[in-house]
């Protein structure tokens, strides 16, 4: 034990300083000098992720420094790579849904201790209400430094508290794919018994929608292109399943097994090779809840059909951190673990993102530092 730091133990004994300072400076002493941090770099199709040794920063005003113990994937560090065009993202690091420790507090940081367990969020201060462009200039990970590395210096702002009895792997898993899954299923679409909830595919935010609707005791159908996906999909709840390939207007499906009622909550994550089949089978006063693109942004849905079905389709970005503390409680009440389809080291880093690429999983990638 470093010598300035057995002193301040010995005074804590003694009363003088308090055992939060004590521990506070057993933590500093523990906070290594360089760091690993995963950052894009420039390809001449895009980019691509690499591991580099840097520094250890210092938490500026408002900032905590984060000991980050698990990175949890998602589709937007590959739709990151793949853009040349825009911003230029060399040398910022990447993703924005990590679990870890704070060990060091900037100036004026006072929602967290040190030595508290923290996940981030995928935009920083958005507490509650609204989006507005604030929190959207301030994505983590995506316009903003992410949280990608062993130590990374994060906006008090863009941090929850996780629950005890949570662990790292799975509190990671929550802050984009989990939150955006909970505000379309839960806040936007108010699933509920008699409710009938659509979701596209198993991917992450899929996978989170179709735990939290089935607590909620609404009825789910579920799409995906395998029929392995869909008998998991089953053993977490979904009631009735559809198989794309082998039934490409799987829109008329839907409204056949609902007996001519339709999906009352579409979770759309397809984008615009799946519009015209979620426009089919909306329900009237339904709601057409748009969080992805997965065959690409864009497409057609037409205005009448909302105009005749009195039904509304919503934008949803991500939440706010008062939500993601809501359904941090939800799951817990009801008892839901995230689906983790694999846990990958960061020497596994391309193997992640690959698996990611193909799509052949089920819930969440993660990566453990």
């Amino acid at each position: 034990m470093p010598r300035f730091v057995a002193i301040r133990a010995f005074l804590a004994c003694l009363g003088l300083v308090t055992l939060t300072q004590a521990h506070a400076a057993a933590q500093e002493a523990r906070i290594p000098a360089t760091t690993r941090k995963v950052v894009y770099e420039k390809t001449e199709g895009g980019y691509r992720l690499k591991t580099v040794e840097a520094p250890v920063p210092k938490p500026g005003p408002g900032q905590v420094l984060l000991h980050v113990k698990v990175v949890s994937l998602n589709r937007g560090e590959i739709e990151n790579m793949a853009q040349s065009g825009g911003r230029d993202r060399s040398g910022m690091i990447a993703a924005s849904d990590a679990a870890g420790e704070v060990v060091a507090l900037g100036s004026g940081a006072r929602q967290f201790r040190i030595g508290q367990r923290v996940t981030s969020m995928y935009f920083h201060n958005w507490n509650d209400g609204p989006p507005a462009g604030e929190h959207l200039r301030g994505a983590v990970g995506s316009s903003i430094d992410g949280v990608f590395g062993d130590y990374v210096v994060i906006d008090e702002t863009a941090l929850v508290a996780i629950p005890a009895g949570w662990d790292d792997v799975d509190a990671a898993t929550l802050p984009t794919a989990g939150l955006a899954a909970y505000s379309a299923v839960i806040t936007e679409g108010h699933a509920g018994p008699g409710k009938i909830v659509l979701v596209q595919g198993t991917g992450g935010v899929s996978t989170f929608a179709l735990q939290l609707a089935h607590p909620a005791a609404a009825e789910l159908t579920v799409t995906s292109g395998s029929d392995e996906k869909l008998e998991r999909a089953k053993s977490l709840g979904a009631g009735h399943t559809i198989n794309y390939r082998t039934t490409p207007e799987w829109g008329a499906k839907v409204v056949e097994l609902t007996q001519g009622h339709g999906a009352d909550v579409i979770v759309e994550v397809g984008g615009k090779g799946t519009l015209e089949q979620s426009e089919k089978c909306l329900a009237e006063a339904g709601i057409l809840a748009i969080i992805g693109g997965i065959t690409g942004y864009g497409g057609q849905f037409s205005a009448v059909a909302l105009l005749d079905k009195g039904a509304r389709a919503v934008g949803v970005l991500v939440g706010p951190r008062v939500r993601l503390k809501e359904m941090q409680s939800f799951m817990t009440r009801h008892h839901v673990k995230p689906v983790i389809e694999h846990v990958f080291t960061l020497d596994q880093l391309d193997q992640a993102l690959e698996q990611l690429r193909s799509g052949q999983f089920v819930g969440k990638i993660v990566v453990r530092l």
